[in-house]
């Protein structure tokens, strides 16, 4: 089924300029859009001071402030506050190539662990947000087992933010050229929730779940050996 989400995403990728990077394309689509979009929105970040294996980070943390006393980091963070950890230490944060929202105002997230030694601390909510987004491209030759290595390990470091279980999941993956191995992967894991848009010598192909969660991880294309 085309939720409304998916539409509009079609809408734009058979009628954007292919010479314009897919992120680009999503930027411009969302800005006339109803929805609201983020780029890279923040997920998760480093729980605590004993995970900073890295002397660097550890002095980039400490000097901002973002170890308290007991060396565990903020729930919270302001914009600049992302912006520097991603410079600096982009290791010890997990973002979402895009959130979508369900109207023009993007929640600002917090986040929380659930065990005192948890590696990461999660966002604690996804209310009013709608999807996440997630894209990648693919050189034509990608096999049905690269393909599909990709994709997993996108769903299941998503799958590991317990919230985000409750959005619909979007993958777009591009390439130029036609690529049966990208269908081939996605018939078996959103079955018959994927679409194709062929756009010059580009092609983007939609996979989506409502939610991810729904999606079965039990089973392979390319089964490990």
């Amino acid at each position: 089924m085309l939720i409304p989400l998916i539409k509009e995403l079609q809408e734009a990728l058979q009628h954007s300029a292919s010479h314009i990077q897919i992120q680009e394309s999503l930027h411009l689509l969302f800005n006339e859009s109803t929805f609201g979009c983020q780029k890279e929105y923040p997920v998760a970040v480093v729980h605590e001071k004993t995970r900073l294996t890295e002397t660097s980070s550890l002095a980039f943390f400490t000097q901002n402030d973002l170890i308290d006393t007991e060396g565990f980091t903020p729930g919270a963070y302001d914009d600049t506050q992302i912006e520097q950890i991603v410079a600096h230490a982009p290791e010890y944060i997990q973002r979402v190539n895009f959130i979508v929202a369900k109207n023009k105002t993007i929640p600002q997230p917090t986040f929380f662990n659930k065990f005192k030694h948890d590696y990461w601390k999660k966002i604690q909510s996804v209310d009013g947000l709608e999807a996440l987004i997630d894209v990648t491209v693919f050189h034509k030759e990608a096999t049905d087992c690269e393909v599909e290595a990709s994709l997993r390990a996108i769903i299941r470091k998503r799958k590991e933010v317990h919230q985000l279980k409750k959005l619909t999941f979007v993958w777009i993956a591009e390439t130029e050229g036609q690529s049966p191995s990208i269908e081939t992967v996605l018939q078996h894991y959103f079955q018959e929730d994927h679409t194709v848009i062929k756009n010059a010598e580009k092609n983007y192909y939609i996979g989506w779940s409502s939610p991810l969660q729904s999606i079965n991880m039990r089973y392979f294309v390319c089964p490990p050996e």
